[in-house]
């Protein structure tokens, strides 16, 4: 039998796969298959290359990951009642969490970026341990999840594939052990 925790974040994400896709539905108009001109320009851009690269390249790599993050995520996330009170006690500089996100995203989605201890401009460097960097923060499990579906739902809103979206779920949903409750 499926763990209760390992249902609940399955669950949460085949949730957040089919809004997603409805979603995805709404913002495509009503051009029929294949007619480009209704695309969101990420999701245009995957059927241009035929869905061909890594989930990172379609993203527009670090650089497009950083601006989606900064635009977008971070204040969707801040928005959240929930979620923002976990924000207020980083030591971290907004600009370094982005950073360093950005770059482990960029890397595990397929891209060029450095997956951990790179030193950015400021001096910060991204530390490789997700229970180091989360600890003493208490972040309960359903925070976890709230936290990949509001970045799916922006994702969405942004035109991003719905299977792009999962894969970015999936990446998210690997590090949830070392967020979790430390």
């Amino acid at each position: 039998m499926e763990p209760v925790q390992a249902r609940k974040t399955r669950l949460a994400l085949t949730s957040l796969f089919l809004a997603t896709a409805a979603v995805g539905l709404s913002l495509s108009g009503c051009g029929g298959p294949g007619d480009e001109r209704d695309l969101a320009p990420a999701a245009r851009s995957a059927a241009q290359h035929g869905g061909n690269g890594t989930v990172s390249a379609r993203l527009g790599g670090f650089d497009g990951i950083l601006a989606f993050l900064e635009n977008s995520v971070v204040p969707a996330e801040l928005a959240d009642p929930e979620i923002a009170p976990f924000f207020t006690r980083l030591t971290e500089t907004p600009g370094d969490i982005e950073n360093c996100l950005a770059m482990l995203l960029d890397h595990d989605l397929g891209g060029d970026s450095r997956h951990f201890g790179a030193v950015l401009a400021d001096g910060h460097q991204c530390r490789s341990s997700m229970s180091n960097i989360h600890r003493g923060l208490n972040i309960p499990d359903r925070i976890v999840t709230k936290f990949i579906v509001i970045a799916g739902q922006q994702a969405a809103l942004a035109g991003v594939a719905a299977a792009d979206i999962q894969e970015i779920a999936d990446v998210l949903d690997r590090y949830r052990g070392g967020v979790r409750n430390k």
